[in-house]
């Protein structure tokens, strides 16, 4: 009998741990993969982080006569809540791994939306083991946004990954050929309230793609992280924002009183799916 429940316990952990991987398309685009992870400092190093604190500037003249937008988020990384402090605007955001909820704010973006993006852009390359991601044929090339030659790899999802992410969001993964690094992506945004907001023609799922550059990486505590990136049409004819990262602070404090709604929180109740009408 004991063997019996034995057995059967080690085939639940078994089924558990093989649903929670990533699929691979071939075995050639699981080695690159996992020597990206090594050369941002592993994933054994970044899984033990508890805590992730850092400050994100972005520019850009699409963003009005403000020009800036700057946040700080402290985000849990076991449970992946976060919260969010914009500065200049005044406003507050809060994930409590449910749902979230927003004080003044005057950012434009959904809240369920913007809870999870620089989250993902920081921690794209261990993100790849999450569960549900699916990672295609890896090749070969030459992108003149890279000094060097390039892995590419798509990285795409089974299921909306988290709330405010979209099964129609993707990230083609550019690696660098001699160190591993993560070079940078073409990226796609697939949440539909995002897309009615940039007056995405109804009959398409996703904006994008778009190319991000990640022109400086940094190492905070022996992982390696972006620090400045820029945004460009995949041609690189068009920069549409300059981006910097910094402040990073690993395992520091969570401050769980965030996670209480106050009396003006606005919760964001908006979907993936776009409008019809």
């Amino acid at each position: 009998m004991k063997t019996t429940i034995y057995l059967v316990l080690i085939t639940v952990l078994s089924l558990q741990i093989s649903y929670a991987q990533p699929k691979y398309a071939s075995n050639d685009t699981k080695a690159v993969i996992e020597k990206m992870i090594k050369s941002h400092g592993g994933m054994e190093q970044w899984s033990n982080v508890k805590t992730q604190r850092f400050t994100s500037a972005m520019h850009s003249e699409s963003l009005g006569f403000l020009r800036f937008w700057i946040k700080t988020q402290t985000t849990d990384m076991s449970t992946r809540r976060s919260y969010q402090d914009w500065p200049l605007v005044g406003s507050k955001l809060t994930y409590d791994g449910k749902e979230v909820w927003t004080s003044d704010w005057r950012v434009g973006n959904p809240p369920n939306h913007q809870h999870s993006v620089f989250f993902y852009y920081v921690n794209l390359p261990w993100l790849t083991q999450d569960k549900g991601v699916l990672l295609g044929e890896v090749s070969k090339l030459k992108h003149k946004a890279f000094k060097n030659e390039v892995y590419k790899i798509k990285m795409t999802f089974a299921q909306s990954p988290v709330l405010g992410k979209s099964k129609n969001d993707s990230y083609t993964l550019f690696i660098d050929s001699e160190t591993y690094l993560l070079s940078g992506y073409e990226y796609t945004v697939g949440y539909g309230p995002l897309l009615d907001l940039l007056k995405v023609p109804k009959d398409k799922t996703f904006f994008g793609p778009v190319l991000r550059v990640n022109t400086y990486t940094g190492d905070v505590n022996g992982l390696k992280f972006p620090m400045l990136m820029t945004t460009h049409s995949l041609d690189m004819s068009e920069q549409y924002g300059d981006h910097a990262i910094y402040s990073y602070e690993l395992n520091g404090t969570f401050d769980e009183s965030r996670m209480i709604k106050t009396e003006n929180a606005v919760v964001d109740t908006s979907k993936d799916a776009r409008k019809l009408n």
